[in-house]
């Protein structure tokens, strides 16, 4: 009742004359009977949330605080961002207030003007003694000195206590080389005296994560200030990623914009870096064309996920894309395969893969990670090296088996498929063999060379001979065997077809005659 009394008076009274009759009465009265408080006797006020020193001289002036006065405008240099420069919780006392945060503000022995507030739209709150009051734009510690210079009339010990109670959403827009493009909304979490803001790999992730073309050394930042004066900031998330620099990962304000370029190096240095990146896309899909000796020619889409291990596809790469086009021709030469890119200023690049490196050396430099809308040239090889061909054929972007024609004086004819480079006689075995009248010895293996010439090679199917180029060869696609009749069963048909021409007219005649 008696706070109720006193609120109502309080309101009657105009201010000015409660502030120069009665408030110095009824300090004075107050001032006799309490003590003063030690700063530890202060419940719930910091020094880093905005509060007045208790021992400053009450009797001198108040010290005057100028918002207009503050520095709000960001710099455009990381060397001087110095206040925004970690993604890990900071104090509040960096915080600066926005729309629909929803602050506490204690004034010492004042409970009338003490309560919960809810900065408006407009970037105000009420205070009862002085109506709308602009904070947007300023720490709690400077709203706190900016409430202590307006409500000076009315206070004789200056103890204000500005805090966060529950920060405000971020609209944070996300453009560039992302996978979800637009704006995310960011949430802040804070408790005690510290808070975690939203950073800009935060950001990424929730806009899908950065595509493979992003070029993450130089992600641009644009903030308007309080003032209206916009700015932009360089980032290299590249040197988060590689050193650990995480004052590249700076917090955001609400209303930032961020861009992120597409790389304009063809070879992207980046690509693996970006891949492994905890802001990278946990899941892409690209469109790329395949031209020349593969199996399968034409535009293929590649899927790719992060983090599925040795089974699963962690990027796409020139050998998955030729793999999913059925591996290489025989004819294919891959110490040349090309890889078209169309840069961001729309120029076009073309990257060498020497795939013989790979299987050789084992140059992974060589599988070229591939983007989106890349085009894969394998070009035929115009000087084949037969003795490599074995190796090429183990390779993954070989295909995985090959067909291979087989006619004449065997169980099976007829088309067969075999492993890559699978020795002669291995067809042999997979038509049913040679028949009684088949000659082991006289087999002929037909194949089209390069240049397109027909070639010819007579072998011995002895399914005991190992492996060898020159008796027993690696087979190829295409390839066409034929298994001529022993010598015997040649004359024995040539008998029998002599006597089937003799018999079967007299056979004939004998049924007219019979007729």
């Amino acid at each position: 009742m008696k706070h109720m009394q006193r609120s109502q008076l309080m309101r009657l009274i105009r201010p000015k004359e409660f502030s120069t009759k009665i408030l110095p009465v009824m300090l004075a009265i107050a001032w006799l009977i309490a003590p003063s408080p030690t700063l530890a006797q202060l419940p719930g006020i910091d020094r880093l949330n905005g509060e007045i020193d208790p021992e400053s001289d009450s009797t001198n002036a108040p010290t005057v605080v100028d918002p207009s006065a503050i520095d709000k405008s960001p710099s455009t240099r990381l060397d001087n961002f110095t206040g925004l420069q970690v993604s890990r919780p900071i104090n509040l006392s960096e915080y600066r207030l926005g729309p629909l945060d929803s602050i506490r503000i204690d004034i010492f022995n004042v409970p009338e003007l003490s309560g919960e507030q809810t900065v408006t739209p407009n970037g105000d709150i009420n205070i009862s003694l002085l109506g709308p009051v602009r904070v947007a734009g300023l720490t709690l510690g400077e709203t706190a000195a900016l409430l202590e210079q307006e409500l000076a009339p009315f206070l004789v010990r200056r103890i204000i206590n500005v805090s966060l109670l529950a920060p405000r959403p971020l609209n944070i827009a996300v453009v560039g080389e992302v996978n979800r493009p637009g704006t995310v909304v960011m949430n802040y979490t804070g408790t005690g005296g510290t808070v975690s803001l939203a950073s800009v790999t935060q950001a990424l992730r929730r806009a899908g994560g950065t595509t493979q073309r992003a070029d993450i050394s130089n992600v641009q930042i644009s903030r308007i200030s309080t003032d209206g004066v916009r700015s932009v900031i360089d980032l290299d998330l590249l040197a988060l990623v590689e050193s650990g620099d995480i004052s590249q990962d700076i917090i955001l304000q609400d209303g930032d914009s961020i861009f992120v370029p597409r790389i304009a190096d063809a070879r992207l240095a980046q690509a693996r870096q970006v891949r492994d990146a905890s802001f990278a896309s946990e899941q892409s899909i690209i469109q790329v064309v395949l031209t020349g000796e593969v199996n399968r020619t034409g535009p293929q889409t590649l899927s790719f996920t992060r983090g599925e291990g040795q089974e699963g596809n962690p990027f796409a790469t020139v050998t998955r894309a030729i793999q999913q086009a059925n591996g290489i021709t025989e004819l294919a030469d891959i110490r040349n395969v090309e890889v078209r890119r169309i840069n961001a200023n729309g120029t076009q690049d073309v990257l060498v893969a020497n795939l013989w490196s790979l299987i050789q050396d084992g140059d992974l430099d060589q599988d070229i990670q591939l983007v989106d809308g890349d085009s894969i040239h394998v070009p035929e090889v115009t000087d084949p090296v037969t003795a490599e061909y074995g190796q090429i054929a183990k390779a993954t972007f070989s295909p995985d088996t090959i067909t291979v024609r087989i006619i004449g004086e065997v169980n099976g004819p007829g088309s067969i498929s075999l492993r890559p480079n699978a020795p002669f006689t291995e067809a042999i075995i997979a038509a049913g063999g040679i028949t009684n009248d088949g000659d082991w010895r006289r087999v002929e293996l037909y194949r089209i060379s390069p240049s397109g010439k027909l070639t010819r090679r007579k072998l011995k199917a002895d399914l005991d001979l190992a492996p060898n180029e020159d008796t027993n060869p690696g087979l190829r696609d295409r390839d066409f065997i034929v298994v001529r009749s022993s010598f015997g069963a040649n004359i024995l048909n040539t008998v029998t077809r002599t006597l089937s021409d003799i018999v079967t007219p007299i056979t004939l005649l004998e049924r007219l005659i019979d007729d």
